[in-house]
Order: C-alpha cells, then structure tokens, then sequence
C-alpha cells in the first residue's frame, strides 16, 4: 500500500449519476474527513473535495 501524501499526482475513478467518472489532479489538502484535488487546465483551476469515506470511490491511484 501506498502512502499517498500532500503535492502528490492522483488518479481517482468515481461514479456519479450511474456515470463513471475520471479526474487526474494533485492533491492540495488533506483532513480527517476530506481531502482537496486541484488540476490546471489552459490557466484555469479545477478544485474538488472528495469525502474519504465516499461509498462512489472505485480507484484511488497514485500516478
């Protein structure tokens, strides 16, 4: 098992609305419940807070 710590390169799988869902991103915090993921796109910043007892989760992989 991996440690997966701050300012690392994730890839995360999800579903939601029966739709699976792939987000690549680094993580920019992490709490107890929550953890942030922040990727850039063209000068545009894309944040996310994911649960981390999230019943959705498929993968949560680092790159």
């Amino acid at each position: 098992m991996e440690i997966i710590k701050k300012n690392n390169n994730v890839i995360i799988t999800y579903i939601i609305n029966n739709k699976i869902n792939i987000f690549f991103g680094k993580i920019k915090k992490i709490k107890k419940i929550t953890f942030q993921i922040i990727k850039k796109n063209q000068e545009i910043i894309i944040k996310k807070i994911f649960f981390v007892k999230n019943p959705n989760f498929i993968s949560f992989k680092k790159q």
